[in-house]
């Protein structure tokens, strides 16, 4: 193995549809169309280039290292889309019981009908039930239209003698916010607050729309009524096309960083590729760095010390965690009370540069946080658990996921609680079909039965 990383050059031309690129690297050039700008193109294509230059393959074609043996106690409740107006399946889903079954709102990406409704009277058999904001009534301060919006993790819980949704948003300069509404029943008609509750974000690109924002909002009431907010700060979207850049100006890291030839190269590709991907809409810019995140989450107990030693990468090292923020909602849900609070942070090697999701549930005398770790568009995602005595915290984790990706199942991730048919309490979360990861790939509805203790959880 060399110390040192052949570069690339990369020429890039878009005519509206297909992007042309011609890789120049190792003695070769190499000419690919990619067809479109979702991610099933871009799979495809580093692909190609992990077979013509010998980069690291796709993590969605390679599958689980070490497969789950608990992921048979998986049970698959919604394994197609119940509606042609849903066309992404029920990623982040969030269940909730209600009179007569329960009640199931999921992601709905760039879709023009944001977060479909379904209902179950018994958890076999499901029903489409419209959609929170149908085509042309989303709130007027989110960004709509295919390949621009996007909306995330809705969740429904009941404050009160009202039903409320918080979920994520595009706003129109591009930054992800979190949002409001409420109705009278858990179906709606859904008010929106008009305008979003929380905003964030750290811009590491001046003068580009690259900032970051605030995502997967939780809404936890509880046992005495009082509502909290949890949510996540999505700095996981702002590192990679900055340490692209930092390799691109100092490409003696790329060894330092990366133990093997195909990280390597997939690193000094990234490199090259960058000014391109800067110039891309949001997605198609994670979508172009993909393979440097999965290189650099192979490589995590080895990049992130070295990057912390690197002065010119503190930005990049901030934007490597992704703390869960926490904060007591007012009683009209307009606004908090209180402090806010960070209740927890990625500090585990399998959560590598993310956790998200965040889903608390009161069981055994004791409040449970699950979330999910790791990149969400590969078998390395999984679940987990921390518990706390309180619902700000502080929160003690487990030291492994609680599910990570078996043989049938990839990705498990955003889990919420509700109680079973029996009143026992029951997991249920989104995962892909084998080999089938990806932004706007179909994400089923799947559900395990749990056990709780006052010291542990485990699948029942």
């Amino acid at each position: 193995m060399s110390d040192e990383t052949p570069p690339f050059s990369i020429d890039a031309s878009d005519d509206g549809t297909a992007t042309d690129f011609t890789v120049h690297g190792l003695g070769q050039s190499r000419r690919y169309r990619v067809a479109g700008p979702d991610q099933d193109d871009y799979t495809g294509f580093f692909a190609e280039l992990s077979h013509d230059f010998g980069m690291r393959p796709p993590a969605a074609f390679e599958g689980p290292h070490d497969p789950d043996p608990g992921a048979v106690r998986w049970t698959p409740l919604i394994i197609e889309n119940l509606s042609e107006r849903t066309r992404a399946g029920y990623g982040d889903p969030a269940v909730l019981k209600v009179d007569g079954g329960w009640l199931l709102t999921a992601t709905s990406n760039d879709q023009p009908d944001a977060f479909p409704l379904a209902f179950s009277s018994d958890l076999k058999t499901w029903e489409h039930r419209g959609f929170i904001f149908p085509e042309g009534s989303t709130p007027a301060w989110t960004a709509t239209g295919a390949r621009v919006a996007d909306f995330w993790a809705p969740e429904i819980a009941r404050v009160g003698d009202e039903y409320w949704v918080a979920y994520t948003a595009r706003q129109h300069s591009n930054a992800l916010a979190i949002g409001l509404a409420r109705a009278a029943t858990p179906f709606g008609p859904w008010v929106d607050n008009g305008e979003p509750l929380i905003t964030g974000g750290k811009v590491l690109y001046p003068g580009t729309s690259a900032s970051g924002g605030v995502i997967d909002s939780h809404i936890f009431t509880d046992q005495d009524g009082t509502p909290y907010l949890f949510w996540k700060k999505d700095s996981n979207g702002l590192w990679p096309r900055p340490l692209a850049g930092l390799l691109r100006e100092q490409p003696g890291l790329i060894p330092q960083l990366f133990a093997s030839d195909e990280d390597r190269r997939t690193a000094a590709f990234a490199a090259a590729v960058q000014p391109w991907a800067n110039t891309r809409r949001p997605m198609e810019r994670f979508f172009l760095m993909q393979p440097l995140i999965e290189a650099v989450l192979d490589n995590w107990p080895r990049v992130r010390p070295l990057l912390s030693k690197i002065m010119a990468a503190g930005d990049i090292v901030e934007a490597l965690t992704t703390p869960i923020h926490a904060r007591r909602l007012s009683a009209d849900g307009r606004g908090f009370v209180g402090e806010e609070r960070i209740v927890l942070a990625n500090d585990q090697d399998w959560e590598g540069h993310l956790i998200e999701g965040p889903f608390v549930t009161y069981q055994a005398g004791r409040y449970w946080l699950f979330y999910a770790g790791n990149d969400f568009s590969t078998p390395a995602y999984g679940i987990g658990v921390a518990v706390a005595d309180h619902p700000l915290g502080p929160y003690q984790k487990f030291p492994e996921p609680l599910l990570k990706s078996g043989g049938e199942w990839w990705a498990p991730g955003h889990a919420s609680v509700a109680p079973g048919p029996d009143g026992g309490p029951q997991l249920f979360f989104h995962a892909f079909f084998p080999g089938q990861c990806g932004y706007n790939a179909f994400r089923a509805l799947l559900t395990a039965r749990l056990r709780f203790t006052s010291t542990s959880v485990s699948l029942a």
